[in-house]
Order: C-alpha cells, then sequence, then structure tokens
C-alpha cells in the first residue's frame, strides 16, 4: 500500500498546531517537525557538526546545547542560518522517510512552517496551507508567547510566502471558520486519490 503524504503548513499563527491537534485524534500520524528537529539536535551526529561550525561555546557546561546561545548566532545571520539548515534540514528528512515507512496508516501527514525551504514538500500528494487574517494571527501569538505585535509583525514579515501550486488545499481559520468540516472534506479528496 502506497502511502499518501500531506504537508500541513502556514505562517505563525495560523493553526497548523490546531489542525494537527485534531488529525492526532481521529488517529492520524503527524510528523511535527519543529520538535523533531529539537530531538535530532541532541543526537550525536548532529552535536558533533554543530561544534565542528561554531565550537563548543555553544554547549552548556553540563555538554547539552544552549539553544539560546545557538539562536542568537544564527537568527540575526542568513549566513550562519543557513548552514544550521544544512546541517539539521536533512537529518529532519531522512528521519521524516523512515518515519513514514513505519507508519500503518495510509495516510500520514508532516507539519512544518518551513515545508518548501526545507524541501519537505518533495514527496507529498496534497500540500494543506492553514491561514487566517492577520489580526488573528496577532491575537493568537500574543496570547501563547508573550510577543507584543511589533515582534509578531516582525516575524509574520520574515516568514517567506508558500508557494501555491496544484497540490495545495487552503484551511481557513478564521473565528467564524469550522476547520472540521474543511478538514474532513480534504481527507475525502485524498481517499478518492
Amino acid at each position: 500500500m502506497s502511502k499518501i503524504e500531506i504537508g500541513i503548513t502556514g505562517g505563525i499563527g495560523s493553526g497548523k498546531s490546531i489542525v494537527s491537534r485534531i488529525l492526532r485524534t481521529m488517529q492520524y500520524p503527524v510528523y511535527d517537525t519543529d520538535s523533531q528537529a529539537k530531538v535530532l539536535m541532541d543526537s550525536a551526529a548532529i552535536r558533533s557538526q554543530l561544534a565542528a561550525t561554531w565550537g563548543y561555546d555553544i554547549f552548556n557546561p553540563d555538554g547539552s546545547l544552549n539553544r539560546a546561545r545557538l539562536a542568537a548566532i544564527v537568527f540575526n545571520n542568513p549566513e550562519q542560518l543557513a548552514r544550521l539548515n544544512s546541517i539539521v534540514h536533512p537529518a529532519v528528512q531522512q528521519h521524516y522517510a523512515q518515519w513514514v515507512e513505519l507508519q500503518k496508516s495510509r495516510i500520514v501527514f508532516v507539519e512544518s512552517a518551513i515545508l518548501h525551504q526545507a524541501h519537505m514538500d518533495t514527496t507529498l500528494q496534497q500540500i494543506w496551507v492553514v491561514d487566517a487574517d492577520v489580526d488573528t494571527r496577532i491575537e493568537r501569538v500574543m496570547q501563547r508567547s508573550g510577543l507584543n505585535r511589533k515582534e509578531i509583525e516582525a516575524r509574520m514579515a520574515s516568514q517567506k510566502a508558500v508557494p501555491i501550486d496544484y497540490r495545495t488545499h487552503i484551511i481557513n481559520n478564521n473565528r467564524d471558520s469550522a476547520i472540521l468540516p474543511q478538514i474532513l472534506k480534504l481527507i475525502n479528496i485524498a481517499n478518492d486519490k
């Protein structure tokens, strides 16, 4: 049985995680690239690449990765960020491919804010773009993060637009939109393939 792989993406505060939670409740497997990347960054192979690239200053005295120190190096420096991505993204891609093989479900999902940039979209049959109006997104992020409006707007401005192609389906996640019927409709479309 060949798997149907579906990507879930969208900008900050759009509601990707809500869609993923609903799918998990429906017993669909969802691979969360953010949480998996954090786990993989603690693996010996990636830790050695990080140390070779930035030295041991990015580690705490107990040997754990100092994520704040690494973030300070890479997130305002596109060249350094590209170096980090060149280490982490291939590891996540490989782990995801192995994960897909282990799943019993015919339909599997991968959630990533940077699906296209991380080249996680190459094997996908559908891409679900979760979207909401700007004010709704800002309000959501403010409630969960403690960031102010200007900080959130800066993060939104730094996110690249999701490329739209024949695989793309939009899930409207504004306050007045019911998400579940949209998800069920898209699952039916996937099952018909």
